[in-house]
């Protein structure tokens, strides 16, 4: 029987992507624990990676899913972001999170998400979208470089964590990252099959789960309509920022079964070769609504396994609302069927 020990999903706490788009505007906690507590008792879930740039939502929400039972990883997502600027941020973020860790013994520390590009210092590029664009050129002739620079930033902020964190830690790797994994206690791996990598996807996988250090896939996802599934990560790019609001300019027909079948076809994989855990990204993306308009639906352009159908809002009626999509419950069902028993398999000791 094939078993996966740690079954997640990936939660946005709000982000600030750009200095005028922040992911998550309106905090209500009440919002995030009715999220959780579906992620734990509709999702079939055990653990949830929680991302935020703010270090006091990543502690709220983490707090609120480790009351849960739910096992938190936090990660801080520091969109452009300087190196001093992250170091910061962890060494805020570590005493609090080992506070938490204290009381649950659920919790642990992402600490960050493919920072050759998020960051600024690694890849030259004035934005994360101009940095994406550039890497395909210069990876071939510069990527030892970028690997060298960000093994010293990864040092860093592992020494900055461990100073006052005693839990486990991981980082987010993008395929294109080279990471000196022995001071982690997992590996963590954000990787997309699209239609480029997919017959090698899960050889590539397999190798990193025979280094012999657990192996978490901290990203896969893809949107919900037609072709979706071929694009992966890039699914997104149906949306034009461009227009104000934001709009769908890609002719493109919605099909939530595309999304389904892609997730479960991952996690199905991802399984067979021996990773410890998987969070599908995502469990929502709080700001693309769902709409009957093609053009405004922005839900089409979401990673998203519930689709949002009012964002949250200020005052005693701001809850956001959200219904399920097909990936909802097909994600659901096949992580019940790969629980040995429902509980969460110890994390190991950390690294040293």
């Amino acid at each position: 029987m094939t078993v996966l020990p740690v079954r997640g999903v990936c939660y946005d706490a709000g982000v600030r992507y750009a200095k005028d788009f922040h992911s998550r505007p309106h905090w209500r906690p009440s919002d995030v624990r009715r999220d959780m507590t579906a992620i734990r008792d509709d999702l079939s879930c055990n653990a949830v990676s929680i991302m935020a740039t703010e270090p006091a939502r990543l502690v709220e929400a983490g707090t609120i899913a480790a009351e849960l039972g739910l096992f938190a990883w936090l990660q801080p997502r520091l969109i452009e972001a300087r190196p001093n600027a992250i170091e910061a941020a962890l060494r805020e973020l570590g005493p609090a999170a080992e506070r938490l860790r204290s009381q649950h013994g659920r919790v642990g520390i992402n600490l960050g998400c493919e920072l050759t590009l998020t960051s600024r210092g690694i890849v030259p590029g004035r934005s994360f979208d101009h940095r994406g664009r550039r890497l395909p050129r210069l990876i071939g002739r510069r990527k030892s470089t970028f690997d060298r620079a960000l093994d010293g930033l990864l040092g860093r902020l592992a020494t900055a964590v461990r100073a006052t964190f005693d839990g486990p830690i991981t980082y987010g790797a993008g395929d294109w990252e080279s990471v000196d994994w022995s001071r982690f206690d997992y590996v963590g791996l954000d990787t997309y099959r699209d239609e480029r990598n997919a017959p090698v996807y899960v050889d590539q996988v397999r190798r990193h789960v025979e280094g012999g250090k657990p192996v978490l896939i901290t990203e896969f996802g893809c949107c919900a309509y037609r072709g979706a599934a071929d694009r992966g990560a890039s699914g997104y790019d149906i949306l034009d920022h461009r227009t104000d609001p934001p709009s769908i300019t890609t002719e493109v027909a919605r099909d939530e079964q595309v999304q389904a079948d892609y997730l479960t076809g991952s996690i199905d994989a991802l399984a067979s070769a021996g990773v410890h855990g998987t969070f599908v990204f995502a469990f929502s993306e709080p700001t693309l609504v769902h709409t009957a308009d093609r053009a405004t639906d922005t839900d089409l352009a979401s990673f998203g396994i519930v689709k949002i159908t009012r964002p949250g809002g200020q005052g005693p009626d701001g809850a956001e609302h959200w219904t399920p999509k097909a990936a909802f419950g097909a994600v659901a069902r096949r992580y019940e069927s790969l629980a040995a028993d429902g509980g969460m398999i110890p994390a190991p000791g950390p690294a040293r």
